[in-house]
């Protein structure tokens, strides 16, 4: 009956511990992502019988537009405001001579409504993500200063938990995310991966393509260190970390690059 008890106890403890609800959180924003898009292009492609000619790159615009825009009498005041000046009067032009087809109300609210719910998917991640940052500052401080909260808690995530991220060498934080590309390289000898993750991190996902593995082993060795402090001592040492590793960025940059 102990062991039984001091089993549950154990359970309670591990199920307990903050990181756990990170990698939900991360896993939620994820889903979200994937069914805002998936419900996005449907929603391009359904509203474009109806104003093919109205373009947007931004999703959340779009979304916008196909809520509110009336295409036979369209409002000056709500395309400015959606997107600026030169795009509204094109967009007000191009309503005249559309070549889309006549709705029914019906048929039109059905593609507003749809296009609501995708608004109240964004606004989803935006709150998931505000979650997730103060989430993840509060149990990883050091990785998430080093690295950026939303990489760290990805990190976090892949890795299962803080201290199971801590035990992990630098070489396998470093391409952490990249399992079959490494994978790939075990079994077919094809070249092994530089980065999994941490591609993420602006310094990497834009330097140079020569540069980007120094630039992951340097972030990868920071991350390894921070991971350590924040599961087992609880000392906050990111600040001299990302110090050391700005400088090393400095150096790697400063390099040239044939």
């Amino acid at each position: 009956m102990d062991f039984l008890e001091k089993a549950k106890a154990g359970m309670r403890l591990e199920m307990a511990k903050r990181d756990r609800l990170l990698t939900h959180t991360v896993g939620a924003i994820d889903d979200n992502n994937k069914a805002a898009n998936l419900l996005f292009e449907r929603l391009s492609e359904w509203y474009a019988l109806y104003f093919p000619e109205l373009r947007i790159s931004e999703p959340k615009k779009f979304c916008q537009l196909a809520v509110e825009l009336d295409r036979d009498n369209p409002d000056f005041e709500l395309l400015l405001k959606v997107v600026g000046k030169d795009k509204a009067r094109e967009f007000q032009e191009k309503a005249k001579g559309t070549l889309g087809i006549k709705l029914k109300p019906e048929d039109l609210e059905a593609v507003r409504e749809m296009a609501k719910r995708i608004l109240e998917l964004y606004e989803l991640r935006e709150s998931l993500e505000t979650y997730q940052e103060m989430l993840v500052k509060e149990t990883c401080p050091n990785v998430s200063y080093v690295a950026e909260p939303a990489l760290a808690a990805k990190l976090v995530a892949r890795a299962g938990s803080i201290e199971k991220l801590a035990r992990m060498p630098a070489s396998t934080v470093q391409v952490l995310g990249a399992e079959k590309a490494l994978f790939k390289h075990l079994k077919k000898h094809s070249k092994p991966p530089k980065h999994g993750l941490i591609f993420q991190h602006p310094y990497i996902s834009t330097a140079p393509k020569k540069q980007r593995g120094k630039l992951s082993r340097a972030l990868a060795t920071k991350i390894a260190i921070a991971a350590k402090a924040d599961a087992y001592t609880g000392n906050f040492i990111a600040e001299k970390l990302k110090a050391d590793f700005q400088k090393r960025v400095d150096a790697i940059r400063a390099m040239k690059v044939p």
